[in-house]
């Protein structure tokens, strides 16, 4: 037969190849390493569908649920977290003329739509699962030899980004993927000779080995790209981790990537007897019940025996409006809407707290929904002033250490680095700066010798002979009395390697007038510009835990998946320089003389802040820092006594100095695998003062950014809250929501059987797919969630002219916010209703639910774990 290919150059079908790689490539998400972390909504590339059309899309290609299954839902409303109002209003919000019409007569009962619906949504056959559809020529033909390329595939992609059992390079990997595989693929004894043999006449080109492969299975020009996307979604994890590297110079693509996976589907193929199938074949589905079954199936749940065919008919009419397979969507509303009108009603009834005069201290701390509790707590204690800010605070760095080393991107991914900041030794710790720089070249280069001889081949049986005595006894001490052992630690690492006082590079390499402009949008954004207190904290954060590959999940997702006090530490220096003041006054930003901004650092895992650089206090504000020092530890503490009842295996009622010792051993337990939860839970995004959310406990679920419209006319603030920190929100947000409700396809699996790969991801045993997202105890623990999957609400106080501005601008918003990814809800001034976005303009913000006399108060709503 002859094609459209063969009459265009081999040049021309390269291109065009390459480009249907890349259109297939949206589908599948990006895998960013471990160390660097960093969240990303795993259904990015659909974000221009409606999130309804993009989650059976995603049941499509990769076989997954894109909500809760409906017996989860239906259980959920049993305990009362999904109420009879919730539902109403959700099916008022689709069907409101059907909701309108008359009542339905089945034999003696008379019954309204809405009770109809919300019968059909209770109680019959739940909607079947979802069905990978999008599949490749051996799935359809011979599942084994699909199984094969998979296995292939995963074998050599872990060899080539580093396997947790071998020492060695993969041979030929500095000439990049597909030429290593090309060369040593023939000689895979586990393959039959035919097969081996045919792998050595694989092409030099990856674009021409998939080329050839893809006319050797018969791939018309018309359905390549969902071909490629067969073969893509087939290991998604490892695809993505392809996908991200293909950015980089590691010498792999995903076209390197297709070439390999295309290749041995031919030839197996070709070599196990079957024919390849038709392009169309029998999809085998579940049979879905029409609305006159789902009808008769109510009546005999009601016990309405010999109920007539016209009644039968009249509630199948209404039944028609709501298909089985749109029911999980309805209860995915209803789950959203408990919580979000239960949270809009408590920040309607919010006051502005009493102004005190100038305040002790003013701490700006990053969204993190886990910040919201260290600033309730703080708040607590007295006169003290918070702030929401990203926690990168909005100077993007690359950061050299006083180790040296390679230096760390410690901003969103979004952006990128914009200083050069290295660390140097304060003028009088010279010599203590050489002892740390020296003792930790020692404790590294012990801790890569004993790494390395664990990992060669024969070293590890000297190893066990050698240093056996010791390793026994250490292991049983981390494993019996993880915070001695842990306190030992820090002994001997503070003994050899002692911290020194440094100082940053910033105000010597950076100019000034990028300074001035950096401390002024900061500063704008923030709502911080006038009325400063003597001290202003800078408060990033980090999570430090022992044995967790998944640590920079826990940091902060603004420092790309890095701890944020360098971060704050620039960007205090950036604020106490003189000359940026100077010029910061004549911009009409005017500074006290007695204000200093102080770096800090939270520990979420312990809840224990740590102030930076206390070295470069001036004498004056020593006695406030002390005092700041003790309240944080008390504020501290009791955030860790609030928190310990959810952990698993935690405390249920303990006092704060208990609580905190508990989650510090949690933290140096290397057998803890929920050493914290992280950003579970988090659902809401507010831009607004502080005043709105002031005295209201958000149980950690909220992210919150300040914000003071007053000070921002033209909006500009808006628009980087609203296309910066509120994106990263929506990414972490989905990565939680599509790791619990497709925990086999976008979650990590249980910690207890994971392999790390050359620091690329983790394995669920020794092989297979690379795993995307979390893991299974960031999200649950067993019994309940931890992590509750809802769709994102933003939250914002301003003008609502100037949030239709920048959506209007900002087509990444109007995929948004238009196809309900994210929610928005806004109000321009605090005795205003709130009002909900929506493609054809703002709509009150409706809800049945405050006149159900049963439906749960703001603060039974809120909680999660």
């Amino acid at each position: 037969m002859t094609t459209v290919a063969d009459h265009i150059s081999i040049e021309t079908r390269r291109a065009l190849l390459r480009s249907e790689v890349n259109l297939a490539a949206r589908v599948i998400p990006t895998h960013y390493p471990l160390e660097t972390f960093i969240a990303v909504n795993p259904l990015a590339g659909l974000e221009s569908m409606p999130f309804e059309q993009a989650a059976r899309r995603a049941g499509d290609l990769y076989g997954i649920r894109g909500m809760l299954d409906e017996t989860t839902y239906r259980d959920l409303y049993r305990r009362g977290r999904i109420t009879d109002a919730d539902l109403e209003t959700v099916l008022r919000q689709r069907y409101p003329a059907l909701l309108d019409g008359a009542p339905v007569r089945m034999r003696d009962r008379s019954v309204t739509p809405a009770e109809l619906l919300r019968a059909d949504l209770l109680y019959s056959e739940p909607a079947p699962a979802p069905k990978r559809r999008n599949m490749t020529r051996s799935e359809k033909a011979e599942p084994r030899v699909a199984q094969q390329v998979d296995d292939q595939a995963a074998r050599w992609c872990a060899a080539y980004f580093g396997s947790p059992a071998a020492a060695w390079q993969m041979p030929g990997q500095h000439d990049g993927f597909y030429h290593a595989w090309r060369e040593l693929a023939a000689g895979d004894q586990t393959l039959s000779r035919s097969v081996r043999a045919a792998l050595k006449q694989v092409p030099n080109r990856s674009d021409d080995a998939a080329l050839q492969a893809l006319e050797q299975l018969a791939v018309g020009a018309d359905e390549r790209i969902t071909y490629l996307q067969a073969h893509l979604t087939r290991l998604p994890g490892w695809a993505a981790h392809v996908r991200w590297s293909a950015g980089r110079v590691t010498g792999v693509n995903l076209l390197d990537y297709l070439a390999m996976r295309l290749t041995y589907e031919a030839v197996l193929l070709s070599h196990s007897g079957s024919a390849p199938p038709p392009r169309s074949s029998g999809t085998g589905d579940q049979p879905v019940p029409s609305a006159r079954e789902r009808a008769a199936a109510l009546a005999r749940a009601w016990e309405l025996d010999e109920v007539q065919d016209g009644d039968l008919g009249a509630a199948a009419r209404v039944l028609s409006a709501l298909p089985v397979t749109a029911r999980p969507m309805v209860w995915q509303q209803a789950y959203e809407a408990n919580y979000r009108d239960a949270l809009l009603r408590s920040l309607a009834r919010s006051e502005p707290a009493p102004s005190g005069g100038r305040p002790a201290a003013q701490l700006v701390c990053c969204i993190d929904t886990r910040s919201e509790g260290l600033r309730r707590h703080i708040e607590s204690l007295g006169a003290y002033q918070t702030f929401g800010f990203a926690g990168f605070f909005a100077v993007a760095i690359r950061f050299t250490s006083l180790l040296g080393g390679t230096p760390d991107d410690l901003c969103p991914v979004l952006i990128s680095p914009e200083h050069e900041v290295s660390e140097a030794p304060a003028p009088s710790a010279a010599a203590a700066a050489r002892r740390l720089r020296a003792g930790s070249e020692t404790m590294a280069g012990a801790e890569s010798a004993f790494s390395a001889a664990k990992q060669a081949l024969l070293a590890p049986f000297a190893l066990a002979e050698a240093a056996g005595w010791a390793a026994g006894p250490w292991a049983a001490a981390k494993t019996l009395s993880p915070k001695a052992s842990g306190a030992l630690r820090r002994r001997l690492r503070d003994r050899l390697a002692p911290p020194a006082p440094t100082v940053l590079s910033i105000n010597d390499t950076s100019d000034l007038a990028r300074r001035v402009l950096y401390a002024q949008v900061a500063l704008a954004t923030m709502g911080l510009t006038e009325a400063f207190a003597r001290l202003v904290v800078l408060c990033g954060h980090g999570s430090v835990t022992e044995n967790n590959p998944y640590q920079a999940a826990l940091d902060c997702g603004a420092c790309g998946g890095q701890a944020g006090g360098p971060n704050a530490r620039t960007a205090a220096a950036i604020l106490n320089n003189a000359d940026v003041r100077g010029e910061l006054r004549n911009a009409g930003i005017a500074i006290p003389h007695d204000t200093w901004f102080v770096a800090a650092q939270h520990d979420t895992a312990t809840d224990r802040i740590t102030i930076l650089d206390e070295h470069l206090v001036p004498a004056t504000h020593r006695h406030d820092v002390r005092r700041l020092g003790t309240d944080l530890g008390i504020a501290g503490a009791e955030l860790a006594a609030e928190r310990c009842p959810g952990l698993p295996g935690g405390p249920a009622a303990a006092g704060p100095a208990r609580a905190a010792r508990h989650v510090a051993r949690r933290s140096v337990d290397w057998a803890q695998v929920f050493p914290e939860w992280g950003l579970a839970g988090n659902a809401a995004f507010i831009v607004a003062p502080r005043a709105l959310t002031h005295g209201i406990d958000l149980h950690r679920r909220v992210f919150l950014h300040s914000y003071e419209a007053d000070v921002d006319p033209e909006g500009s603030a808006l628009e980087t809250i609203m296309t910066a920190p509120m994106v990263v929100a929506q990414w972490i947000n989905c990565q939680y929501y599509f790791s619990t409700v497709a925990p086999e396809v976008f979650g990590a699996g249980t910690k207890t059987i994971h392999n790390v790969v050359g620091g690329v991801g983790v394995l669920a045993g020794y092989g297979g797919d690379l795993k995307l997202g979390l893991p299974r105890q960031s999200l649950a623990d067993g019994q309940t969630f931890g992590h509750e999957p809802m769709r994102l609400l933003t939250i914002v106080q301003a003008p609502l002219q100037r949030i239709d501005t920048i959506i209007q601008r900002n087509p990444l918003l109007q995929n948004l916010f238009g196809n309900d990814w994210v929610c928005l809800a806004a109000r321009e001034h605090t005795h205003q209703a709130w009002q909900r976005w929506t493609r054809g303009g703002w709509r009150p913000w409706e809800s049945t639910a405050a006149a159900d006399p049963h439906h749960p108060t703001e603060q039974e709503a809120i909680p999660c774990r």
